[in-house]
């Protein structure tokens, strides 16, 4: 049952009654809002502390292979950890491509499709990309009071506003106004210090997660850079008759791919199999629940992000056998389905927080075998050569696939110590960032309900 407490005015002012209208979630987290502001609390309109816009709309030139060009992702790469280029804007045929770097500190909010309303921010990794007007910047100069508005932003009471005034007939969307106008209570000054502290630590825990991690790569590909395509792709290739097994589509027989395989197996490479176990469970029926009544799943999409955007919970009744679905500390975990030059086959390493969390039919598992580091398994994984033959290997006629038992054929870079133990700490460092930026939504969003007279509980 929905409950929510309204102002005897709010009737009046609205000329309506119905239970219906008063609980829906932008409306019931204004009348919050409202009532806290007759207590005497302080709110502020986002864009009187924060410079609000969104570049001008453009037709995308993309730049050729031997043209300058900026890396460019695509409104929802942001929220994955360790986001790759989708393409490269190119500067000659682009107005101005480079104001669409964000700078620095600014938030980045979503404003349109069908999940509008997530927001993040722009460290150094992230400004080095152009993005779209499909995201919204919002500059805020004081650090502090940039850090609570992002906190606030993530909250359920920030989210529902922001969803309030969406628009559009066919994809929902935000203009910078609805943005800017979006109001920002200023709970008492040694709460908003707790809660930014949160905050900080997160912000600054990721971005040394992620600084670590892209050092770790490009160690990794300057040790063993990935071959160089000798020909154009347009320019194809001859494959003796004899070579042709059971398959028939050319991207199996990739002469690159064979390459890179060939150039990781003189190296010392190991067989998958020989360090890990792939599986991939079946498809099951889904029964989404609350939070208190399931537990959290993830999708191929949501592994790869630090705070997953609408993670949704499930009961144990959807599957038969439930421990099947369970993720565990040290997997390396990897999208199975989708577009093999996509998201396919980027892998994330399951850290302690989210042990015991479910995930999905589309997320495969490799759980490394006894004496295996899990950092180990997850930058071999991780590395140019792998997930080149893991994308030749998929398969389906409009979703592509791969299945475990070719996981386990692909050959694997050898990956010292040293840097196994590095991968695992900033992994888990990544963990603590999400843990922290939890911790200080749960606060904000309980202070918001406590002030309103709601009784104190965590947030999901």
């Amino acid at each position: 049952m929905n409950v929510t407490t309204i102002r005897s005015r709010s009737v009046l002012v609205n000329d309506r009654m119905d239970a219906y209208f008063f609980t829906a979630p932008g409306v019931a987290a204004s009348e919050r809002l409202a009532m806290l502001e007759a207590t005497g609390m302080n709110t502020v309109r986002l864009g009187d502390v924060a410079r609000v816009w969104d570049p001008p709309r453009f037709a995308r030139a993309w730049a050729a292979l031997a043209e300058p060009g900026i890396p460019y992702l695509r409104p929802y790469d942001v929220f994955e950890f360790l986001p790759t280029a989708a393409d490269r804007l190119s500067i000659g045929h682009n107005r101005d491509v480079d104001a669409l770097r964000p700078s620095p500190g600014t938030l980045l909010q979503t404003c349109s499709g069908r999940n509008l309303g997530p927001c993040t921010y722009a460290d150094d990794y992230i400004a080095q990309f152009a993005l779209s007007h499909d995201m919204i910047r919002i500059e805020i100069p004081d650090l502090h009071v940039r850090a609570y508005a992002l906190v606030f932003l993530k909250t359920p009471t920030g989210q529902a506003l922001l969803r309030r005034g969406k628009s559009g007939s066919v994809i929902d969307h935000l203009t910078t106004s609805d943005v800017a106008a979006l109001p920002v209570p200023l709970l008492p000054t040694e709460i908003r210090r707790s809660i930014v502290d949160q905050a900080e630590q997160s912000i600054a825990a990721a971005a040394e997660a992620r600084r670590r991690l892209v050092a770790l790569l490009a160690a990794q590909e300057n040790a063993l850079p990935m071959p160089a395509r000798r020909a154009h792709l347009q320019d194809g290739w001859t494959l003796p008759a004899s070579s042709v097994r059971d398959r028939l589509d050319a991207a199996y027989y990739d002469p690159l791919v064979a390459t890179a395989g060939a150039q990781v197996a003189s190296a010392g490479g190991t067989r998958c199999g020989d360090v890990a176990r792939a599986s991939l469970p079946l498809r099951y029926k889904r029964y989404y629940v609350s939070s208190e009544h399931g537990r959290p799943i993830l999708s191929g999409r949501q592994l790869l992000q630090l705070e997953p955007v609408n993670l949704r919970h499930v009961s144990d009744r959807s599957f038969r056998q439930p421990g099947n679905y369970v993720i565990r500390s040290g997997m390396t975990i990897l999208g199975a389905d989708g577009r093999a030059e996509g998201n396919q086959g980027a892998a994330a390493l399951v850290t302690a927080n989210r042990a015991g969390w479910l995930a999905s039919n589309h997320v495969m598992r490799l759980a490394p075998h006894e004496g295996v580091r899990p950092g180990a398994l997850w930058l071999a994984i991780a590395a140019r050569q792998s997930r080149a033959q893991i994308n030749a290997l998929s398969f389906g006629s409009v979703v592509d696939q791969i299945n475990p038992g070719d996981i386990e054929e692909i050959i694997l870079p050898p990956i010292d110590g040293a840097a196994a133990e590095e991968a695992e700490d900033a992994w888990e460092l990544s963990a603590e960032a999400g843990s922290a930026m939890s911790r200080a939504i749960s606060m904000l969003e309980i202070q918001l309900g406590v002030r309103n007279g709601q009784p104190e509980a965590s947030v999901a």
